[in-house]
């Protein structure tokens, strides 16, 4: 019986030990480890945001020609290449001014034959003037010798102007540029025969370029001269401001769509036939907005901080376009939730914010 009852003293006083034990366990104090983090914060409100219409476009010339030769012959000196610069009055090619020279020689012997006839012509003419004065020759004799002066003289005008014609043509046979531009196309090669309205070569001047486009009729119906539309050119990571200065009332009959053509800034390595997207804006609606710098990305989620209590907690958000350095928050905020919007780059759940505009915010209100 002693035994038994030492064993149960035994089993009691472990008991009570354990108990003590646990005791102390429940007793652990919990540290708080958030860090007080400075940094400022937005309430959210309404922004404006844009109503656009995207439509696909293409950059284009405002000076563009196609050059021909007016003459007939072969070329010669064509050695201007593709991608060339070249400016106003440079040479590109010329025709063999063989035949033009001798149209010149040609009508310059017929204006020496009507120099000749009119020198005759004009000593008949004063001869017979005298002699018809003294009664010596009859009016009808003086009046053959009159016409035929006077006919002499317009063979004179005649063969005068065709000597100015033949000698303008060689001016021909020289090619020049019309204006700065670049080579865009050659159509042809030395030796071969140029005719009239057949090009030789295609130029384009790359400091002056457009964007056109083709839109719907509502979208037509809204757009004026003068409006902006912004123009987002392949390659270029940084759009564009286009003015609207042609608007096409016909429409295409194929696809119903107008034309329009958009100017645009001086830019440069931009070539024509270079795809675009033009934003025209067709009104404005109303959403939440946040600087951009407010916006996250953890762990590929992207998210803001929003302030509760003094306290920072992430929150995921759905975001939309970005307008300058705000961004539209489609979904993840309501109106009037407070958000960091710097300095949050290593902060964590649970951080206390110290920021003198949210207090104003909260006097404000």
């Amino acid at each position: 019986m002693k035994q038994i009852s030492k064993v149960i003293g035994l089993s009691l006083l472990a008991a009570t030990l354990g108990l003590a034990g646990c005791g102390q366990e429940e007793q652990t104090i919990e540290v708080d480890t958030a860090k007080i983090v400075k940094a400022d914060v937005f309430t959210v409100t309404l922004g404006s945001v844009p109503l656009t219409a995207v439509v696909p476009g293409a950059v284009v010339p405002d000076q563009k020609a196609q050059i021909a030769s007016r003459l007939m012959g072969y070329i010669k000196n064509l050695d201007v290449k593709v991608g060339q610069e070249v400016k106003s009055g440079d040479l590109l090619f010329s025709i063999d001014s063989g035949d033009i020279k001798s149209q010149i020689s040609q009508a310059n012997s017929g204006y020496q034959q009507a120099l000749a006839a009119l020198k005759d012509a004009r000593l008949d003419y004063n001869r017979f003037t005298k002699l018809y004065k003294e009664d010596s020759v009859s009016k009808q004799q003086y009046d053959k010798i009159k016409l035929q002066f006077s006919v002499a003289q317009e063979n004179l005008a005649s063969a005068k102007s065709g000597l100015d014609q033949a000698k303008a043509q060689l001016n021909y046979a020289n090619v020049k540029a019309p204006f700065d531009g670049v080579i865009v196309e050659k159509m042809a090669v030395a030796g071969s025969l140029a005719a009239p309205g057949n090009p030789i070569v295609i130029i384009e001047n790359l400091k002056s370029l457009s964007v056109q486009t083709q839109v719907s009729a509502d979208l037509y119906a809204v757009l004026r001269l003068g409006d902006s539309a912004e123009v987002l050119v392949d390659g270029i990571s940084t759009p564009f401001v286009g003015t609207i200065y042609t608007l096409v009332s016909a429409a295409d009959p194929k696809t119903r769509t107008h034309t329009v053509k958009l100017s645009l800034p001086n830019v440069n390595d931009v070539n024509s036939g270079t795809f675009a997207r033009v934003s025209f804006k067709r009104g404005e609606r109303q959403t939440m907005m946040l600087p951009v710098s407010a916006v996250l990305n953890r762990a590929g989620i992207e998210g803001v901080f929003v302030v509760e209590n003094g306290r920072a907690f992430f929150n995921m958000v759905r975001t939309g376009i970005v307008i300058g350095d705000m961004v539209e928050i489609q979904s993840g905020l309501a109106l009037g939730e407070q958000v960091v919007v710097n300095n949050n780059q290593e902060m964590l759940n649970g951080d206390l914010i110290e920021s003198a505009n949210t207090k104003n915010a909260a006097e404000g209100a």
